[in-house]
């Protein structure tokens, strides 16, 4: 059972205000996607996110998900970490807050609490990219395929949620990240990842937030590319690409890929033992800086004033 997104008490002027200043909040991230846990409410069909007052009030609403085989983390935010985590919210598509303290529980628009950046004066090439419609399809799709739940436990109609994730890779852009190579600066070096099993796999991303927490600390670039346009940029000793490895985490394998494109992709080349692991070299025709992570979202002053 759901907890029921109601108003017991607080205005919603209070709930803004607490959204915007409090020292601190906890916010319930699902294991499954490490983004935040994303409901669509069965009467508003909004996309929901849910913030506590307290450490206690997110435990006790964990426990409660735990039941439906659900697996949450609480995640501390604090004021300071307001603009980044309501810019993680307008990247990933959510559209509402339910902001819960004690007995009081409401539901604020996101557009109430922070302001959207506004990129449409840059220049379109200079645009940060975002797929927020792509990060919530993967967003849904991920928190009910890694439920652990038996095949016939499921009612979530699995089908349908990987059909509408398709049509969004299909239609969607992507970056790629690259890296100069120190002794020929016309050539790129692409960086890859390695599962337990010890495959290669090339990182891609929806969004620049996502590609701001792989590239962090390392010194990469990223080519903007169309979905149709990623078999011509695996690298030939990945087996796959994954899509935002630090979010959702979405393994698209070579045969994957090209029964979606409708394409024949080569296998992988295994990579010989005994030469040292290099990234392979590729040339990059469009290249974009990810700018930090707090710009996607501002304080939505205005809006929290227009309430009183």
């Amino acid at each position: 059972m759901l907890f029921r997104s109601k108003d017991m008490g607080i205005s919603e002027q209070d709930a803004i205000k607490e959204l915007q200043t409090r020292d601190a909040v906890f916010v319930a991230y699902s294991q499954a996607t490490k983004l935040p846990y994303v409901i669509c409410d069965e009467e508003s069909f909004n996309d929901q996110v849910w913030v506590f007052a307290t450490e206690e009030e997110i435990k006790a609403f964990g426990k409660k998900k735990l039941e439906e085989k659900v697996l949450l983390m609480g995640m501390k935010y604090e004021k300071k970490d307001y603009p980044r985590f309501y810019g993680t919210l307008y990247a990933i598509g959510v559209n509402s807050v339910v902001w819960v303290d004690g007995e009081n529980q409401i539901e604020v628009e996101l557009t109430k609490i922070a302001r959207q950046a506004d990129f449409s004066q840059l220049e379109p090439k200079k645009q940060p990219l975002f797929n927020s419609t792509l990060q919530l399809s993967g967003i849904y799709f991920m928190q009910e395929l890694r439920r652990p739940l038996k095949k016939e436990e499921r009612t979530a109609n699995m089908r349908e949620m990987e059909e509408e994730l398709i049509v969004n890779l299909k239609k969607s852009e992507f970056l790629v990240a690259m890296a100069t190579d120190p002794e020929d600066p016309k050539k790129v070096n692409i960086p890859y990842l390695k599962n337990k099993q010890g495959d290669i796999l090339q990182p891609a991303f929806t969004d620049v937030m996502e590609f701001d927490k792989f590239a962090r600390g390392k010194k990469l670039r990223a080519a903007k590319v169309p979905f149709a346009k990623l078999p011509g940029l695996i690298i030939s000793q990945a087996k796959a690409f994954v899509i935002n490895p630090m979010g959702f985490n979405l393994i698209l394998d070579r045969e994957q890929l090209g029964r979606i494109l409708g394409v024949k992709i080569p296998a992988a080349v295994p990579m010989p033992a005994a030469q040292p692991e290099k990234p392979e070299e590729a040339k990059a025709e469009e290249t974009q800086n990810a700018p930090a992570a707090e710009e996607a979202a501002q304080p939505a002053e205005d809006a929290a004033k227009s309430e009183e």
